[in-house]
């Protein structure tokens, strides 16, 4: 279910929090679906009752990719994601900076924050005693990075 007001996802994560569930949050691009991200979604649905996806947006993905990306807008990753088994609720959010996002964790308070390394240097910022980093780490294989794939397309048609 695609969420629109950020603060009707927090009544949802707090509903389900009472209820005993646990609430999972993984920010990402998500520009182009590949079965890394199916594999990490199956992943998060082990470890939480509950799975929302926040698709970053365009801007922010723009600063730390490149002007060519995103290569889908936030609005259709949105309604991707929506649509992949796993995913309980999809959110657009807005934040453009790693503060902005951070100040939207502490004000939705999930319990887990899925993150690809744990390594401190990248997520000390992440840490807090309302939610735990689960480390997911992604990229393993070829062909698992959306990068990898639109870089593959250039060389094909350049």
């Amino acid at each position: 279910m695609i969420v629109r007001d950020r603060s009707k996802l927090k009544t949802i994560i707090e509903s389900a929090k009472r209820s005993g569930k646990s609430v999972l949050i993984k920010k990402g691009v998500f520009d182009i679906i590949h079965p890394g991200h199916i594999y990490a979604i199956n992943m998060f649905k082990e470890v939480a009752n509950v799975v929302i996806i926040l698709t970053q947006s365009d801007e922010f993905t723009r600063k730390k990719k490149g002007n060519d990306r995103p290569i889908n807008s936030q609005k259709q990753r949105v309604e991707v994601v929506d649509g992949l088994k796993g995913v309980d609720y999809t959110f657009a959010d807005k934040s453009n900076s790693r503060e902005e996002y951070i100040k939207l964790l502490e004000y939705l308070k999930p319990t887990i924050v899925a993150v690809t390394s744990v390594n401190p240097e990248k997520t000390r910022d992440y840490t807090s005693p309302f939610w735990k980093l689960v480390e997911f780490p992604d990229k393993k294989k070829p062909g698992y990075s959306s990068t990898e794939i639109i870089d593959k397309i250039k060389y094909f048609n350049g």
